[in-house]
């Protein structure tokens, strides 16, 4: 059997652990620089707000029955669900992480008579450590546990329903809509339904072989996996073939500075992820974008990759390598929506486990033993700086071209225009010492 944990709510739950006073009233949550909706209480979709909606086509509806919003924290919310994912691995060792409010189980440790109340613990354990609450749906495949977590949340009074195949699983494939099983698409529900396939049930007495034919191997699992027969393991966790690490700015922005200033930030970001597992970077691409949706603004869009003499995880390097990108990249006299980076060619560190440290394969025809040196001192001073910024919060130490307020001053350049709108933002609870919950 497996389960399928997913967080209800997650976004608006993450915040009412904070402010419980957000408790059994219509939250929203938006997107990057406050443009829409993308997560609400259960009380906002009672009131007609559908997912996705844009903010300034629901102001009134959200001011007529006070909807609190909140921009998206994501600091917080990943933090969150690492919570949420470690007190589910003390249940569970087997798992895996789908998404960040979603986990697989597997349960085939469990015993099948107490699974119900064993569920019920894990539930309750997660929403007391965490207060974030959780539907459980439980079947004899990924599938199928996809389609229990659906039903626990719209026909389950305790969040848990364990499904398995009788008839009670024919009445529920039946009443369902194609799209409403996992993996399948608008545009696959249209072909099988070209062919007389008009509901899951149906999808499930079907000929596997046809129906690999019409779609991709992809769908022939699917049928598999409702009639009860298990296609799809846990996935363990794979380290990314590649980082990207992009936002679009809160304001448009012509000046150079702004532009260093914001992809310093943006390198610092990719550079963290990709020591966080174990990776070196071998090139590096930096791309620039107008807002193409501005029709009277001139249009530059344009981007530039360098590759690394020697493969590297040092921020320093990338960002000294980023801004020598940008000076071929920069035009003057355009509006900029957007830069990123994006680090590809990675390659995972060799352990030397008798030393117990990393190995860097070095490049013949560019070694220099001083350089060595220096660059092995710059790798201790990373770790330092990591180890300070997860202590102690992030930005806690950074590199001067992320931004200073005096520099700023001096060149007489407008603060922050390069950040997103967040106008409504919490504070972040877990992650710095200055936002911690106060208690009077």
């Amino acid at each position: 059997m497996y389960g399928l944990v997913d967080c209800n709510n997650f976004y608006v739950s993450c915040e009412r652990v904070f402010n419980p006073s957000l408790r059994n009233k219509p939250v929203v949550v938006l997107s990057n620089n406050d443009g829409c909706i993308i997560a609400r209480s259960n009380e906002a979709k009672t009131l007609g707000i559908p997912m996705g909606a844009p903010l300034h086509l629901y102001k009134t509806l959200i001011k007529q029955n006070k909807i609190l919003v909140y921009s998206s924290n994501y600091t917080l919310y990943g933090d969150m669900s690492s919570r949420v994912m470690n007190s589910l691995n003390y249940f569970v060792p087997d798992m895996e992480i789908y998404s960040i409010d979603e986990a697989f189980l597997s349960l085939k440790k469990f015993n099948n008579k107490t699974l119900l109340d064993e569920m019920f613990t894990i539930r309750q354990s997660i929403y007391q450590w965490t207060g974030i609450p959780v539907s459980i749906g439980v079947g004899p495949t990924k599938t199928l546990a996809k389609l229990a977590n659906k039903m626990a949340k719209k026909h389950s009074s305790n969040g848990i329903y364990i499904l398995t195949i009788s008839n009670q699983l024919t009445n529920i494939l039946n009443d369902l809509q194609l799209e409403d099983i996992w993996g399948i698409s608008k545009g696959w529900a249209n072909r099988l339904k070209s062919i007389g396939i008009n509901n899951p049930l149906q999808l499930q007495q079907s000929d596997p072989c046809k129906v690999r034919k019409l779609i991709s191997v992809v769908g022939e699992r699917i049928v598999y996996e409702l009639r009860g027969n298990s296609c799809l393991a846990l996935e363990e966790v794979v380290n990314k073939k590649s980082i990207t690490v992009s936002r679009s700015f809160g304001k448009m922005i012509n000046d150079k500075y702004n532009l260093k200033e914001a992809l310093a930030n943006h390198v610092a970001r990719a550079a963290e992820k990709l020591r966080h597992q174990d990776s070196l970077c071998g090139e590096i691409c930096v791309f620039i974008n107008t807002n193409r949706f501005r029709k009277k603004d001139l249009q530059y869009n344009n981007s530039a990759t360098l590759t690394f003499s020697d493969l590297t995880d040092n921020t320093t390097v990338m960002i000294q390598q980023a801004f020598k990108l940008l000076e071929g990249l920069y035009r003057p006299n355009y509006n900029y929506k957007k830069i990123g980076v994006i680090l590809l060619d990675l390659k995972q560190r060799e352990k030397d486990f008798i030393n117990k440290h990393y190995i860097i394969q070095g490049n013949l025809f560019t070694y220099n033993k001083n350089e060595k040196i220096n660059a092995n001192q710059s790798d201790i001073d990373i770790k330092i700086l990591d180890s300070i910024n997860a202590k102690m919060g992030k930005m806690s130490i950074f590199y001067g071209s992320q931004g200073i307020t005096k520099q700023r001053r001096r060149e007489k350049v407008e603060e922050d225009k390069w950040r997103m709108r967040s106008g409504y933002k919490s504070p972040l609870y877990t992650t710095n010492w200055n936002d911690i919950l106060k208690v009077s």
